[in-house]
């Protein structure tokens, strides 16, 4: 297999980022989910609820971010080590991040609806991945995982029962591979790319995400295509899947292009 293609989210829920290569360091994707939006409880807020959030397009900048809703951009400097701390919950995970200030949150709550606030993943906050399914593995906001791979055959089986067929970013992958049939990525516990070396340790639970235009925000009727993908792809206690969750056991870059090598 090779890599397609590669994605960062710079800030959870936002529009992604389409990049050539990839850097990991011990926590994951370098400019990946290091932003995330809270609300007035320091609670994350994700386009599960607030599907405007696909709306707004993120580009990381040297010492900052700048966020763009079509019409209007914002540049955001990257808060100070001393920065006001905020403790943030992401599930079930409570730890510090660091407030980005006023601006950007009138600016984010006028567009959200909502009261609101940015805040950036702090250098020393430490958030481990859930012990059950990988130790010594860190993450940032992610809901879960420092990577998400997807495979586009099985999205082609996916779209073969689909009315209207899907693009691959309703599931927010960081890396597309094709592998030899649908589905084979449930089956992988290792994979090597670009001599990095990843554990692949829970398939990608799906949820009413993947019925939110990734563009619009507008939701799919009748909650398609996620009914389609449980009649047609469930696992017993887990739900629709797509996708193979990764977390790294090698820090350095990786490159489109590259070999995936699957175990």
């Amino acid at each position: 297999m090779k890599l397609l293609s590669a994605f960062i989210y710079p800030v959870k829920s936002m529009r992604p980022v389409q990049v050539d290569a990839l850097t990991l360091d011990a926590q994951g994707l370098v400019g990946d989910r290091r932003w995330m939006v809270v609300d007035a409880s320091n609670r994350f807020v994700t386009l599960r609820s607030t599907p405007a959030l696909v709306r707004l397009q993120p580009a990381l900048l040297p010492g900052g971010l700048r966020l763009d809703d079509g019409s209007t951009t914002l540049d955001v400097a990257t808060p100070a080590r001393g920065a006001p701390r905020r403790a943030v919950t992401v599930w079930k995970d409570t730890f510090d991040a660091l407030d980005a200030g006023d601006e950007v949150a009138a600016w984010l709550s006028t567009r959200l609806g909502l009261p609101c606030r940015l805040v950036s993943f702090a250098e020393d906050a430490r958030r481990a991945v859930d012990p059950a399914y990988a130790r010594n593995a860190l993450t940032t906001f992610t809901d879960g995982y420092p990577l998400l791979i997807a495979n586009e055959a099985s999205l082609d089986a996916l779209n073969a029962v689909l009315e209207v067929p899907l693009t691959m970013d309703r599931f927010r992958p960081n890396l597309v591979v094709r592998a030899e049939t649908a589905w084979r990525e449930d089956e992988w516990k290792q994979l090597t790319i670009d001599a990095l070396r990843f554990d692949a340790v829970k398939p990608c639970a799906r949820c009413v995400a993947i019925t939110t235009d990734q563009r619009t925000g507008a939701r799919s009727a009748g909650q398609r295509p996620l009914t389609t993908l449980t009649r047609l792809h469930s696992m017993p206690g887990r739900g629709p899947i797509f996708g193979m969750n990764l977390v790294h056991r090698s820090e350095g870059t990786l490159a489109v292009g590259a070999d995936v090598l699957a175990e």
